[in-house]
């Protein structure tokens, strides 16, 4: 099995970190994603240290659910919410 583990550390503007994971829940996209095929993991968490940064955990099934993902439609709403209310992001894949 190739499962792929993605940690993606965001860095959001001032105040923006609770802002930001209650629009990605509220647009419905994080239940989307949850249920793509493949995925298995998809889980929004933010640091009791570091108030302004927010980490992703996804796991996928392959490299094949993982390219499938990137192509959804949902794909544009978390886009469009990044540049709402993130600075700078940090991706790490685990293979």
């Amino acid at each position: 099995m190739e499962t792929i583990i993605l940690h993606c550390t965001y860095t959001c503007k001032s105040g923006m970190a609770e802002p930001f994971v209650k629009a990605l829940k509220d647009s419905g996209a994080q239940e989307s994603v949850r249920a793509e095929d493949g995925c298995l993991q998809y889980d929004y968490h933010i640091s009791c240290e570091a108030p302004d940064t927010v980490v992703l955990l996804e796991q996928w099934r392959d490299a094949a659910a993982l390219e499938q993902h990137q192509k959804q439609p949902h794909m544009e709403t978390i886009r469009a919410l990044k540049a709402d209310y993130v600075t700078d992001m940090k991706l790490e894949r685990f293979e």
